[in-house]
């Protein structure tokens, strides 16, 4: 892992149960292919306006970087000059935009004891992988939850207010915003989930009373080695950064297939998608009692080289399916 990413883990882990999709990396291999993708369309058109010199890999980490806004402290931004990929944003300006936007959406989903404030409740679903697709009602679905912040934020480009609790002020903050939570939903463990018991028993949260302690957090609470099972997925080798995107991946990105229907139902079906590589992602793994604050995991042999196809082929449709939605938002 990077030293970057692995520094922004330790603190996300100590923080939230949410990590960083993909870390910055990801975030902006996504953006550069669907950047690449648009090239010459009105969409890119609309997007210079709205973000000037920035380019989509630039803002694909902004949501995160918001992470560090304290409410606590009076909305400060507390990460100044620790992390690159938030160095765009770190100007009085740019902090006051990121602080407007965490006061806007801490608490307005009227979080419960002991859960994470508004937004970052907006960068995933825990859906079992029990079930054969995304749907909201069982546990881990919420109507804040991934799929609902990538139909809000569209919304809010094609001119309509946000849908209630998400508070999005303009265009500007809804493209910031969806070309990010785009790249969540396509990370397998930001979709999918593995509950256990405290032995380690495989459980569904669906059948009978669900029992909160089961949570995986994400598989934050999975421990490998030397890590936990999120920030494995969240890392990517540097064959799948942005500098070694090249004509034939693009060409692989061109021909994926069209996703049908309405535009606010395509994040439920990328959800289902992903939900499925996310159980790809636990197949094979075996989980031991549980102690301290995670679960032990071991994976199966052949993993990484699995893992590694899943990671292309999802930041592949991640950035391919951003492309269709901005491209659709203004054909």
């Amino acid at each position: 892992m990077k030293p970057f990413a692995k520094a922004l883990a330790a603190i996300l882990l100590a923080t939230s149960s949410s990590c960083w999709a993909w870390g910055a990396a990801g975030h902006q291999t996504i953006g550069t292919i669907a950047a690449k993708l648009i090239q010459g369309s009105r969409a890119e058109q609309e997007i210079q306006a709205l973000i000037g010199n920035l380019s989509l890999a630039d803002i694909s980490v902004w949501p995160d970087c918001a992470k560090a806004i304290s409410p606590a402290q009076g909305y400060k931004y507390l990460n100044e000059g620790k992390y690159k990929d938030c160095k765009l944003f770190e100007t009085p300006e740019r902090e006051a935009e990121m602080a407007d936007f965490v006061r806007r959406n801490d608490q307005n989903c009227q979080p419960k004891p002991g859960e994470e404030i508004c937004h970052k409740q907006y960068h995933y679903s825990d859906i079992a992988i029990q079930r054969s697709s995304y749907s909201l009602g069982p546990v881990g679905t919420r109507e804040d939850d991934i799929v609902g912040a990538v139909a809000a934020a569209t919304r809010v480009l094609k001119g309509e207010p946000a849908p209630a609790p998400f508070n999005i002020k303009d265009k500007r903050e809804a493209l910031l915003l969806l070309v990010h939570y785009v790249g969540d939903l396509h990370q397998p463990l930001h979709v999918g989930a593995v509950y256990l018991s405290k032995k380690g028993s495989r459980v569904d949260p669906d059948k009978g009373t669900y029992n909160p302690a089961t949570a995986t957090r994400g598989g934050n609470s999975i421990q490998l080695k030397s890590t936990d099972m999120h920030s494995t997925w969240d890392d990517i080798p540097i064959t799948l950064t942005a500098p070694r995107i090249d004509g034939l991946w693009l060409a692989h990105a061109k021909v994926l297939h069209s996703t049908p229907g309405d535009i606010y139902t395509w994040p439920q079906q990328w959800a289902t998608g992903t939900l499925k590589e996310a159980q790809a992602a636990f197949k094979g793994v075996k989980f031991g009692p549980f102690k301290g604050k995670s679960w032990p995991g071991t994976l199966p042999a052949g993993y990484s080289p699995t893992m590694s196809d899943i990671k292309k082929d999802q930041l592949t449709a991640g950035g391919a399916h951003l492309a269709e939605l901005l491209q659709a938002i203004w054909p």
